[in-house]
């Protein structure tokens, strides 16, 4: 190369190199500047995800059917007969199954009365007087153990003192003009009405209890006179009803048979029989009886 065209080469870096001193002269403050803003952030943390509470599993109480009641009952045909028709009275495959009578002031009247007012020594089963069928805590009906040829009225009650009955036969049917409601039975037992025999037991004065402290104490006198008891045996915050006939072991003897309402998610059927192994029973009660 000619020392022309080395000096010409030399010339042409010079200017090159003033070209990219110049060029990054002009870059430098923007480059400082991007560094400064760099260095001036927040440092970038890596947060972890919040971890996903599980949402609580909420279980639905189970549902509880209410209690069964029967089909409504027209009355209207018997209250034209007799205005002193207060109900109905049903235990299903038995006799029973008969008008619940109720006269004010007398509860003797319809021990020897038909529907109709006349003269009839099996009388209806009727309601204590001073019973009121929607208000009461405790219901108290009466009836004959009796029957003339196939005409019965209570006598079937006789076959509670059997559990293997009860056991067939564990509801008693009530209805009222207002609606009806099923009884579950939860107690059998004897009694006297014979004041000389001792330790009488009034059930019929326990109509309304003050409590339920006081229904309790009433509950646990029946329990110990009971030849059985249920497994669901009566609260005492519930409604009692009592089936009273006369029965035959002794003189002046009453037959007793006490139920409860049917409860929320009950059925129809018989709970277990709990045997009383020494019943309280009347003095003269016979032996073995």
């Amino acid at each position: 190369m000619s020392q022309q065209s080395r000096i010409l080469a030399g010339v042409f870096c010079s200017g090159m190199a003033a070209a990219l001193i110049a060029m990054a002269a002009l870059q430098l403050p923007n480059w400082l500047q991007q560094r400064k803003m760099v260095s001036e952030s927040p440092p970038v943390v890596q947060t972890a995800e919040p971890e996903q509470t599980p949402e609580p599993q909420v279980t639905a109480a189970p549902t509880v059917q209410p209690a069964v009641t029967p089909e409504p009952r027209d009355f209207t045909a018997l209250l034209e007969r007799n205005p002193e028709v207060i109900g109905w009275i049903k235990i299903d495959d038995t006799d029973v199954d008969l008008p619940v009578m109720q006269r004010e002031g007398d509860n003797s009247y319809y021990l020897k009365h038909d529907l109709d007012g006349n003269w009839d020594d099996l009388g209806l089963p009727y309601l204590d007087y001073e019973c009121d069928i929607q208000q009461s805590r405790h219901l108290i009906l009466y009836g004959h153990n009796m029957g003339v040829g196939d005409t019965v009225r209570f006598s079937s009650l006789q076959n509670y003192r059997e559990p293997e009955y009860y056991q067939e036969h564990p509801v008693i049917e009530l209805d009222s003009l207002n609606g009806g409601q099923y009884y579950k039975i939860v107690a059998v037992y004897a009694i006297t009405t014979r004041e000389s025999d001792g330790d009488v037991f009034h059930f019929n004065q326990y109509v309304n209890f003050a409590d339920d402290a006081a229904e309790q104490e009433y509950l646990d006198e029946v329990a110990k006179r009971a030849f059985y008891t249920t497994g669901d045996y009566a609260r005492a915050d519930e409604r009692l009803l009592t089936l009273c006939t006369c029965t035959y072991e002794m003189s002046d003897a009453r037959l007793l048979i006490m139920a409860r309402p049917l409860r929320d998610g009950e059925t129809l059927t018989a709970d277990e029989v709990i045997i009383n192994p020494d019943p309280l029973l009347p003095a003269r009660w016979p032996a073995g009886a």
